[in-house]
């Protein structure tokens, strides 16, 4: 019995000391694998996590500058197409059409309708607007192809960019005007000096390095537009978005005049008539060298 004990200890005596150490301490070591285990997961969960925060702030400032991904294109997606080159009336006509696939390099949307298949071939240059959940986002693109079946596909370029199309109720005109900004409630309380993006009948937009809360009251001093607006013009802010510039991020507000009189509104109106007037006559009178087209003598 003793010597039968005694060479079934030899035969279970590991030789190398790892394995020693495995067969010693094996329930320590269960412990540091799943330890392991589980911090590869957290740190995977918190890289998802941080992709997605950058994620959203990457749609914030696509936003603020009028645009959107063509990553947010989705299958079923009601969509309308327009012809940028032809008849006048030819492009003034939209047609009802609807996502079928994004691709990494293609869009494909189904055909109007067959009648019109002649008009979108290869090559002919599109427009395709979506509607978003603030206003409509339209990609200038061309025709790639069209696959037949049932329904008939069109092929189009996918862009990287979506553009707004703005719908205002006021005309306004862009410019860069040097303002001061004084905020009299909430966190950013003070003056801040910012720069006037826009002026219309309805309002303004300011862009500003800090964002006070939609629906609070500013002050707008711009000593450049002293014979359109009042020495302290108050406005409402009605929207907020964020953009880049050199680099930092600054806010743009979308403001409405609080309390203009008929009078300042009539002043403002008439100031935004002649800004459109003198940029259409600015470029009525550019020379061909200057639009970039042949000058023949």
């Amino acid at each position: 019995m003793v010597v039968v004990l005694a060479e079934s200890a030899l035969v279970s005596r590991p030789s190398a000391w790892w394995q020693r150490a495995l067969v010693a301490d094996g329930q320590s070591w269960i412990w540091v694998g799943t330890l392991v285990i589980s911090l590869v997961l957290i740190a995977i969960l918190a890289l998802r996590y941080l992709w997605y925060l950058w994620w959203l702030h990457r749609i914030r400032l696509l936003r603020g500058q009028g645009l959107i991904s063509s990553s947010e294109l989705r299958r079923g997606q009601c969509a309308y197409l327009q012809l940028l080159d032809g008849s006048e009336e030819e492009r003034l006509r939209r047609w009802r059409t609807m996502v079928r696939a994004v691709h990494p390099s293609t869009v494909d949307v189904d055909m109007p309708m067959l009648a019109e298949g002649e008009r979108f071939v290869p090559g002919a240059r599109v427009a395709l607007a979506v509607n978003a959940i603030d206003s409509l986002y339209v990609m200038e693109t061309e025709v790639v192809g069209v696959e037949s079946g049932e329904p008939c596909v069109l092929r189009l370029r996918r862009q990287p960019l979506l553009h707004r199309l703005q719908r205002r109720q006021f005309a306004r005109v862009e410019l860069m005007a040097p303002a001061t900004i004084e905020i009299v409630g909430g966190k950013s309380i003070g003056r801040y000096t910012g720069v006037i993006l826009d002026i219309g009948g309805g309002g303004v937009c300011v862009q500003a390095p800090v964002a006070p809360v939609v629906g609070s009251t500013v002050c707008l001093e711009v000593p450049t537009l002293s014979e359109v607006l009042p020495a302290s013009t108050r406005l409402t802010v009605v929207g907020v978005s964020e953009t880049v510039v050199d680099g930092h991020l600054e806010y743009r507000l979308h403001c409405a005049f609080a309390d203009l009189s008929a009078e300042q509104h009539e002043r403002v109106a008439r100031y935004v008539h002649r800004k459109q007037h003198e940029s259409v006559t600015e470029r009525r009178w550019r020379t061909p060298q200057e639009v970039g087209t042949q000058h023949y003598s």
